[in-house]
């Protein structure tokens, strides 16, 4: 969810703001002059998002996750503990 507030009222608000992105991973947009200028969002939120930009960074990632998929579903896979 996301919520827009004025950065006057951001400055105000902040621990408050910074509480309730940890807590209920929100997004608080911050406008300036009614205009969308920043988004605050929890760290566990923004490390998510880099990690997933990162692995969808690596070439035909997308092709071998959709083929890891079909394997899945046709039991074609070794178990962990088979492995050790």
């Amino acid at each position: 969810m996301s919520n827009l507030i004025s950065i006057s009222d951001a400055r105000a608000k902040l621990p408050d703001l910074v509480d309730k992105v940890d807590k209920n991973m929100d997004r608080v947009v911050i406008t300036v002059n009614g205009q969308p200028k920043a988004t605050l969002i929890s760290a566990e939120e923004l490390e998510s998002l880099e990690e997933t930009a990162e692995i969808l960074s690596i070439p035909n990632i997308k092709k071998d996750l959709a083929k890891s998929r079909k394997q899945i579903k046709k039991g074609e896979f070794v178990l962990l503990s088979n492995l050790k």
